[in-house]
């Protein structure tokens, strides 16, 4: 159960402006050429929600957020269905208390982890490891442990805490390739008919929408020795700095492909934006996750005390 729960709350962070994030000072909209770092410091304030004060998403109607995973394609037996979990987020990116760095929950609200509550704090001092309390209503306790490690990755989804929540821009080397427009429509989950619930239902499918678009192309080489990658190339948005899509490579191969339809909030900042979905596939297995997040259940600069980031409301959360 727990290693169930903080893989999803990975996917949570991400999409949701949740984000660990490492006290930094908002860059600036940038003017004039930039290079690869540039960019890529740009990309990290924009994912990992160092523009805002603090965001959720919270359940609305019958809009909530979506998490679906699928196994291998040679597990996939005939009527075999995804993984699904549904869940709202509370992101907290510049607590009160100036020895916090940020602080993110996660209320788990349907299938066997429901009523499942995580809360992760991070810390102003990098040297200070991240706390993560999990809230497990089967058993009515608390049970806390420390951060994942970069390479850790969810059970039964092919996405790594590097990738989702702890990967900075100086863990990696970045070149600009060139500038161009992005050509294609964005990858999505299509699922079967025998694969479909309620759920899966509303998912959407490939987002042509940002077609035409100017991007930077940039080639992002890991720093870590014997990693599970050499490098990635990655579309980003020259106006938001959104990436569109990023594919890894291993030994000359391409290894997985992740693409994100990142939509506008509306606010004065073009680079604040949202992860409507994220659609992620490893290539040699088969393995896909999508996560979707419908615009009504986000909402930006809510004013709410630190207090709320707490156990309490975990395990009141828990209750429902």
């Amino acid at each position: 159960m727990i290693r169930r729960t903080s893989c999803l709350l990975g996917a949570i962070i991400f999409l949701s402006f949740l984000s660990k994030v490492w006290a930094l000072t908002p860059p600036p909209y940038p003017e004039g050429k930039l290079n690869g770092l540039q960019i890529a410091e740009q990309v990290y304030a924009v994912s990992h929600g160092l523009l805002v004060r603090n965001a959720m998403s919270k359940q609305h109607g019958k809009d909530v957020a979506v998490l679906v995973n699928r196994a291998p394609l040679e597990r996939r037996k005939n009527g075999r269905r995804p993984v699904v979990n549904t869940f709202e987020t509370y992101g907290n990116s510049h607590p009160q208390n100036p020895e916090l760095d940020s602080m993110q929950m996660a209320i788990i609200k349907s299938g066997k982890a429901k009523g499942t509550g995580i809360l992760f704090i991070s810390y102003a001092d990098k040297s200070r490891p991240g706390v993560m309390s999990l809230w497990l209503p089967a058993l009515r306790k608390i049970r806390r442990i420390n951060e994942p490690s970069y390479e850790d990755t969810w059970v039964g989804t092919n996405l790594t805490y590097g990738e989702l929540v702890l990967r900075k821009p100086e863990d990696e080397i970045h070149e600009l390739l060139r500038e161009d427009v992005f050509q294609d429509c964005l990858l999505a989950m299509e699922l079967g008919p025998k694969e479909l619930n309620r759920y899966t239902r509303r998912l959407p499918g490939p987002q042509c929408g940002h077609k035409g678009k100017p991007v930077y192309v940039v080639k992002s080489t890991t720093k870590f020795e014997n990693w599970w990658y050499d490098y990635h190339i990655s579309e980003i948005d020259k106006k938001t700095f959104a990436i569109y899509r990023t594919v890894y490579y291993k030994d000359g191969k391409k290894i997985k492909t992740i693409t994100i339809d990142w939509q506008s909030l509306g606010q004065d900042d073009p680079r604040i934006q949202y992860p409507r979905y994220i659609y992620a596939i490893t290539h040699k297995s088969g393995i896909d996750s999508m996560v979707y997040v419908p615009r009504s259940t986000v909402l930006l600069n809510q004013d709410m005390p630190d207090e709320f980031w707490s156990e309490d409301t975990l395990k009141k959360f828990g209750k429902r």
